[in-house]
């Protein structure tokens, strides 16, 4: 079945139905829903509605869904004339919507920032929708700044982001990559009550935009059921503190540490600094996660090898000059996937690591952040 932007459907095994807003693959669509939600759904899933047959009676009651199309109105339904503030409050655009969380299963809960083609088909050519991911039990209240070329940063949006949903920060085309590919995530995270403590997560982020005319460089990311440049900006089990505790540790008066950690944020690499602008990072899934057992192989792959590219992107934002990546020896292939990325990075050099500490289960990254534009 083949279906376009604007038809309308049913579900094959649940109650309801709506209006098709995107073509994510030949097997996925985005369907809009009548209680205001926009999800991913298997064609296979859908039966296409004709508006003027038997079959539009099995609905159980109109469905009134805008498709957002440029400079056009379109109701799926009810083509009669609108008020000023009907159309007014149609075309106010949404940009929270909920994530795909049952096909997301075995996602770190974390935050995201995704850089999504609007042609799922072609993905190095067209219009990129960039979002802010979401994927934790908690409001995200966040701001996102723009590096500028006199190194000051613009910002571009703030707002808070509800649990399990996605932000929508802004569509772009391939020219403005440049000046969308560096710069500052900040997030607080909220809730009426909370049994722990979390510390602000600020992540800066740097993307060569040759990544995004590489089909390579694009991965499927099950949260929202699209192909998508990822960026893991960080986990909520690496911002969880114990009140007290963690100053009491450091000896450092807590309003002296918050006033700290706010003039000299940290990255993410710090969790693995080892020396002055050096790091060690170890792939192991079991390094990496506690909930891993029930993990499909192919899920442990993709979760090392993003945690590779957030750690070695965050390396080089912050000017560290050495990583030791620890892959393990195994069967080669978690070594040969991180490798891999390495062709999309400018001003990296691969370095075997030492033998005598790690035998011929990791490699060593130079970064030459001097050389780097």
């Amino acid at each position: 079945m083949e279906l376009k932007v604007g038809d309308k459907v049913r579900f094959l095994n649940e109650k309801g139905g709506g209006i098709v807003t995107r073509l994510l693959s030949t097997s996925m669509v985005h369907v809009a829903i009548e209680e205001g939600f926009e999800v991913p759904v298997m064609v296979t899933d859908l039966i296409k509605i004709d508006p003027d047959g038997a079959a539009d009676r099995f609905f159980d009651r109109p469905v009134n869904v805008k498709v957002k199309t440029p400079g056009t109105i379109e109701n799926a339904v009810d083509q009669k004339k609108k008020t000023q503030e009907e159309i007014k409050e149609e075309e106010t655009f949404d940009p929270v919507s909920s994530l795909y969380r049952q096909s997301g299963a075995g996602l770190a809960d974390g935050v995201y920032l995704i850089w999504e083609p609007q042609d799922q088909k072609w993905l190095i050519t067209g219009n990129l929708d960039i979002f802010l991911v979401n994927n934790t039990e908690y409001e995200a209240i966040f701001s996102f700044l723009l590096e500028e070329e006199n190194g000051h940063y613009a910002g571009v949006s703030y707002e808070v982001v509800p649990a399990y949903s996605k932000f929508h920060i802004e569509t772009i085309t391939r020219e403005d990559l440049e000046a969308w590919s560096n710069g500052i995530v900040q997030v607080m995270f909220y809730a009426h009550e909370m049994t722990e403590l979390l510390q602000p997560l600020h992540a800066h982020f740097k993307i060569k935009p040759s990544r995004f005319f590489k089909d390579t460089g694009y991965h499927e990311f099950k949260l929202t059921g699209s192909k998508a440049i990822i960026l893991h900006l960080g986990d909520i089990a690496s911002q969880r503190i114990t009140a007290g505790d963690h100053y009491n540790k450091l000896n450092i008066d807590p309003a002296v540490k918050q006033k700290l950690d706010v003039i000299t944020p940290t990255a993410l690499i710090d969790k693995h600094r080892t020396g002055p602008r050096e790091a060690e990072v170890d792939l192991h899934i079991s390094a990496l996660r506690t909930d891993y057992s029930t993990m499909p192989q192919n899920e442990i792959l993709q979760y090392q090898v993003d945690y590779f590219i957030s750690m070695l992107e965050s390396a080089i934002a912050f000017n560290y000059r050495r990583v030791i990546f620890i892959h393990g020896i195994g069967n080669g292939i978690l070594k040969s996937a991180i490798i891999s990325k390495l062709k999309d990075y400018e001003h990296i050099e691969l370095r075997k690591a030492s033998f005598v500490h790690y035998g011929n289960g990791a490699i060593e990254i130079a970064i030459h952040t001097d050389n780097r534009v």
